[in-house]
This record gives structure tokens, C-alpha cells and sequence, in this order.
């Protein structure tokens, strides 16, 4: 069970560096640049050594019946794709194998002797980071000074890790929010109103920061929320909370009461067009992995469906659309949301956390490159799409997981 921790922390360790940390000149020059380049490797690594595994023990694919295995396939493509046409094939291949990492441990942790107890614990240590990570960043969010330019600000990561966009704020404070709303409305005991030292300084990043696609995921959360719990006297409290943050934070403050900035692109469909005419000339197969950030000026994507077309084509795309798709079709057939009021046990909240984090996360994939490629979503999503697929396995039996 620990080695399985130890594997997912290695995960982690690729975060907020890269490729580009490798190069001997950077990496040689002090200390902290060595730390940075040799944490580039941590999850290649991870991969390597559960290669090795999977070699020995031979275990079965366990995603045979898993939406996971769609995510698979568009790698596998993308990974073909990126020895065979990409411009900078050892890049691309890198960022391929990063890709794989979370995949991999995923696996070992679903062939351990106790899946679901393992699983639960990288669910809890991807809610400790994303909670720390909230919470360091809320003196710098204090210091934001003009409200009216707050979502256009680079926001310091903890110890020195480099910046990170307004959007990425909100996605940390809000996963922070549904774990710790979550447990103060249905815990038991006095430790729950401990979660308040989390919620409130979380609501306060987010509306600081008017990420709109961190508002539009609280919006789809507590959507959500609202049909697994029905009629609920928390939600007299809660729902004016939600609304008041939704309407000053992206209304008043981020669109300046107009609907017309509140909907704005900002640029995204520059990047977006570039995109498209760069597909068209691979379009079955794309470009391989890191392909816009190697062949339009590093320019992101700002969309999950054409960061997986320009990566894998159309026919990589068609298995990236079939995972989320067979994960709400699994989610509706197993009437998750409909029997969350009645599930018992340990798992009530995690069932409820899971589902509104998948909501938020599947609406960011329209603004946001969402499970497209080796990220903090992707390392967020993977183990609850596990979670929720063996939790239904279990506990609501289907004839098909797809």
C-alpha cells in the first residue's frame, strides 16, 4: 500500500518542471536547478519500475471494462503519432511517457491485494496537495491589490516553483471547496467545523481570482450536489453562499456587469483557429504529444478536444471523447447521483466529492486542456474515474461498464 503511495507521489514529483530542466547547462547551474531536472524524470521512473512489474507478474489489463481504457487508446495513438510525424520526436516522446505515468500506477494499484483502501489513499493525498497548495497561495492572492485586474495576474506557487494563471488558482481552491464543504455539511462531531479554516479562505481564492471556469465548475457542482442530496436543509445555507460568490466574483467583479465580457473568449479563439488549420494537414493522426506547444509558438490549447486532435488526429480524439462519454454513461446506468442520498458508509462522501469534481472537471475541458496531456487534471481525474468505476463494480453491478 505504501509503495503504491510512494509510486503516486513520484507522479507528482514531474509537477511544475519538465523537459526543459534537463538540459545540463540549467541543470548544473545551483542546486535548486538540479532538484528541478531531476524531478523531471520522477515519473518516467515510476513508469520504469512498474514496467518491470508488469513484466514479472504478468497481471491482467485492468481496465478492460473501465472508460480508463479509452484514455489508453488515445495515448497509444499519441504515442505512435509522436515517433512517427512529430517535429521533435524525443520531446514529444517524453511528454508521451509522462502521460502514461498516472495510467500505470492506476494499474498496480488496481491489481493490489486491496484496491479500493489504496485507491482512497491517492484520492487523499491528490486532496492534500491541491488543499496545500490553496492555502499557500492565499497571501498572494491578498496582495492582488486592483480587484478589476486580478484574473489577469501570475500567481506564485510555494517554494519558488514558478507561476501559475488565475484559472489555475480557482481549479485548486475549488477542488478545495467541494472536499471541505462536503465534510462540514455531513460529518459528524466537532472536528468537522475544522474544514472552515480550508472552506473560507478557499471561497476567498476563488473569488479573488474570478477564474470563469472555476465559477462555471461551482455552478455544475452544486448542480450536482443539489440532485444527489434533493430537499436538504443544508441548502439554505449553502446555496446563498454558492450564488453570492458566483454572482460577485464573475458577474460584478470579473465581467463588470456586462453578459458580453462575462461569455468573452479572451483570445482563446486565436489559438483555437491556429489549432484547426494545423490539424487539417494531419488530420487522421495529429502531431504527436506537446505538439502546440512545439508547433504554434507554444501557444496553449485552451480546449481538451482539439489538445487531443492536434496531438492524436481525429481517431485519437474519438477514443478521448468515448472516455468521458462511457464515464457519464456509467455514472447515469448505475443511477450514482439518483442513490447518493441512500449510500451508507465511508464512501457516501467520496461518492459525492468524486462526482461533483468529475462535473467540474469535464465542464473545464471545454476552456481547458482537461486530461489532454500530463497535468494536475489528468492526475486529479484518473483515480476517481478508478474509484467510481470499482465502487459501481461492487456495489452497482452492470452488464457493461462502457
Amino acid at each position: 500500500m505504501y509503495f503504491i503511495s510512494f509510486l503516486w507521489l513520484l507522479v507528482w514529483g514531474g509537477m511544475f518542471t519538465g523537459d526543459y530542466n534537463l538540459k545540463a547547462s540549467k541543470m548544473f547551474s545551483d542546486p535548486f536547478a538540479f532538484f528541478q531536472g531531476f524531478r523531471a524524470i520522477f515519473p518516467i521512473f515510476a513508469v520504469y519500475i512498474i514496467l518491470i512489474w508488469i513484466m514479472m507478474q504478468r497481471p491482467r489489463f485492468p481496465f478492460s471494462r473501465s472508460p480508463i481504457r479509452f484514455f489508453m487508446l488515445y495515448w497509444l495513438i499519441g504515442f505512435t503519432v509522436s515517433i512517427i510525424f512529430s517535429p521533435v520526436a524525443m520531446k514529444s516522446i517524453y511528454w508521451a511517457m509522462m502521460y502514461l505515468s498516472p495510467f500505470f500506477v492506476m494499474w498496480i494499484t488496481l491489481s493490489a491485494f486491496d484496491p479500493m483502501t489504496s485507491l482512497k489513499r491517492i484520492i487523499y493525498i491528490n486532496y492534500g496537495v491541491f488543499i496545500l497548495l490553496t492555502l499557500s497561495l492565499v497571501p498572494d492572492v491578498m496582495r492582488g491589490g486592483d480587484i478589476s485586474i486580478a484574473h489577469d495576474r501570475m500567481y506564485a506557487l510555494p517554494f519558488n516553483l514558478g507561476q501559475v494563471i488565475s484559472n489555475g488558482v480557482g481549479r485548486y481552491a475549488l477542488i478545495s471547496i467541494i472536499v471541505s464543504a462536503t465534510r462540514f455539511l455531513y460529518q459528524e462531531g466537532k472536528k468537522k467545523f475544522l474544514w472552515l479554516l480550508i472552506l473560507v479562505p478557499a471561497l476567498y481564492v476563488l473569488a479573488r481570482t474570478q477564474s470563469r471556469t472555476a465559477l462555471l465548475g461551482l455552478a455544475v457542482a452544486s448542480v450536482l450536489f443539489v440532485l444527489m442530496r434533493r430537499i436538504d436543509w443544508r441548502l439554505l445555507f449553502a446555496g446563498p453562499i454558492t450564488s453570492y460568490v458566483l454572482w460577485i466574483s464573475g458577474y460584478k467583479w470579473r465581467a463588470r456587469g456586462s453578459l458580453d465580457k462575462l461569455v468573452d473568449l479572451s483570445g482563446r479563439e486565436g489559438a483555437w483557429q491556429s489549432a484547426i488549420n494545423l490539424i487539417k494537414q494531419s488530420p487522421f493522426f495529429g502531431w504527436g504529444f506537446h505538439a502546440d506547444r512545439l508547433l504554434l509558438q507554444s501557444e496553449h490549447m485552451h480546449n481538451s478536444f482539439l489538445h487531443a486532435m492536434i496531438q492524436s488526429g481525429i481517431i485519437g480524439t474519438i477514443f478521448f471523447v468515448a472516455a468521458f462519454f462511457s464515464l457519464w454513461f456509467l455514472i447515469i446506468k448505475t443511477r450514482i447521483i439518483a442513490k447518493a442520498k441512500e449510500i451508507q458508509g465511508k464512501d457516501k462522501l467520496l461518492i459525492m466529492e468524486s462526482v461533483m469534481i468529475i462535473g467540474f472537471m469535464t465542464s473545464r475541458g471545454l476552456f481547458e486542456s482537461t486530461a489532454a496531456y500530463y497535468g494536475v487534471d489528468l492526475l486529479l481525474l484518473i483515480p476517481l474515474i478508478a474509484f467510481i468505476c470499482l465502487w459501481a463494480e461492487k456495489n452497482a453491478p452492470t452488464n457493461s461498464h462502457s
